[in-house]
Parts: C-alpha cells; sequence; structure tokens
C-alpha cells in the first residue's frame, strides 16, 4: 500500500491531503480528531482495502494545512471538505468516516452537502451537552509547558501506546492551530448535532478506557436520525480506531456493505 501526499484547495485554505494510491478501490474519507493529522489514519487505511482507498486530509489548522487565525468550527472545517471533496473525486458520494471533532465535522460535511456523502461512520464522538473530550483542556495547556511534560501526560493516559507513540502525539499537538483548540473549549453551548439523512453509524468508545460518549446521548441522537444504529466496543478508548482497529474496520466494512446504493 503506498501513500500520496499532495494539496488541494478549502474554502479560502490550501489543505494537505493524504490518499491511498489504488487505481480499483473506490474511496472513503477519514476526518481526525482535534490536535492530530491524517496520518493517524495510516495503519488503519491498511485495513480497508481492497474494498477502500482512505483521502486523509489536515483539517484546517492542522498539521501541513494552512491555519488561518479563524474558522474553527465544525461547519467551518466541512465547507473545506467539500471544496476539496469537489477538486479530488471524481464520482461522488463516499463514504466518511470521523473521529471526536471529526465526527462532528462528518456531520456538518452530510448535512450540508448531501449530494457528497452517502453514508456516516462516527468514531466516539462528542455528542453529550455540554461535555468534550476531559483531555483537551490539559493538552491545551501543556502544548506550551517545559519540554517532556505534555510526553509525560500523554503517556501516564495511554501507556500501551509507550513513549514513541507519546512523543509523535505531542509533535502534532503543538503544531496545531491554538484557535482550534480554543472553539472547542469555548463550545459550552454546544448546537445541536444536525439531523443527517444518510445511514449512520456510531461507534462507542469504553467509558472505563476513556470514551466520551455515553449510551443515553447516543441512544437520544440515534432516535432522531431516520437511518442510524449504535454499537459500542468494549474495551475501546477513546481513539478506537488505533487501540481497536481490526473490530472498527469490520463494522465499517459491514455497514458499508449492507447500506451500498
Amino acid at each position: 500500500m503506498r501513500w500520496e501526499d499532495s494539496s488541494a484547495p478549502g474554502r479560502g485554505v490550501q489543505l494537505h491531503v493524504r490518499r491511498v494510491v489504488d487505481p480499483v478501490a473506490p474511496p472513503i474519507l477519514l476526518l481526525h480528531g482535534l490536535g492530530v493529522t491524517g496520518s493517524v489514519w495510516q495503519a488503519f487505511g491498511r485495513r480497508l482495502l481492497p474494498h477502500f482507498a482512505a483521502v486523509a486530509p489536515d483539517l484546517r489548522g492542522h498539521g501541513a494545512s494552512n491555519a488561518p487565525p479563524s474558522g474553527y468550527e465544525p461547519p467551518d472545517y466541512a465547507a473545506d471538505l467539500a471544496e476539496m471533496l469537489d477538486a479530488i473525486i471524481d464520482e461522488p458520494p463516499l463514504p466518511v468516516v470521523g473521529h471526536s471533532l471529526g465526527a462532528l465535522v462528518a456531520l456538518d460535511l452530510a448535512y450540508g452537502w448531501p449530494e457528497l456523502v452517502d453514508r456516516v461512520v462516527l468514531l466516539d464522538p462528542p455528542l453529550d451537552p455540554g461535555m468534550g473530550n476531559p483531555e483537551v483542556p490539559d493538552v491545551y495547556r501543556l502544548r506550551h509547558a517545559p519540554p517532556g511534560e505534555l510526553e509525560a501526560y500523554l503517556l501516564e493516559r495511554n501507556p500501551s501506546g509507550g513513549k514513541l507513540l507519546a512523543e509523535q502525539l505531542a509533535r502534532m499537538f503543538r503544531q496545531a492551530a491554538d484557535a482550534a483548540f480554543e472553539a472547542m473549549l469555548n463550545r459550552a453551548d454546544r448546537a445541536e448535532a444536525p439531523t443527517v439523512k444518510q445511514p449512520t453509524l456510531v461507534l462507542q468508545a469504553d467509558p472505563e478506557y476513556g470514551g466520551i460518549l455515553g449510551d443515553a446521548a447516543a441512544e437520544a441522537f440515534v432516535s432522531r436520525l431516520p437511518q442510524a444504529e449504535r454499537r459500542k466496543i468494549e474495551g475501546a478508548t477513546h481513539s478506537l480506531y488505533a487501540s481497536h482497529p481490526a473490530d472498527v474496520a469490520s463494522a465499517v466494512l459491514a455497514f458499508c456493505a449492507s447500506n451500498a446504493s
């Protein structure tokens, strides 16, 4: 499997895009969470072949994409992605998988540009009213702490990931725009997630291992949608695509196959 790096237009920004090079497999859009980059999908993307070829952009303010001073709400990211997809995808619609912040962006993309999205998979989305990832304030603060403090915090939170992963995450978090973190921290009055019409799968992580989506909020969200289902992956961390990649990939592929248009 070979990944190709390129640049594509967003709404007034240029986005860095990683794509799996495959002449046959249809594309699937993978959206990362706050503070990291599309590179977090590299191992997971391999599990989707030969069924799908991953497209994994860096959201604005993240990684190698442009970082404007403002525009870090989910609809802003979604508008970027709509322009990007218009530029690089020959035959939409396509499935979209979003993790955490990326899940909120996936919903806005599916709602605002339904012609581009045919299915949605949400990985541990922050849908609880007034609640998000409790690690965000700590990471935001420690990004500007003396060297080593953020790495130590990340290693403590995820010892199974090891020192190398903690260092990789710390580099990505420090590179991300302050405004991206501040937008999430200031979302005290969270707007209700849009009601999308596309088939939607919600994959919950395990709250005992850092999952942020509770059963009540997940069920309330799913009940509002015309075509939605949910599943909890026991023992999965918030980054369930990394802690339980086989389970997540299997669920994504089965869902896409069962809802193929």
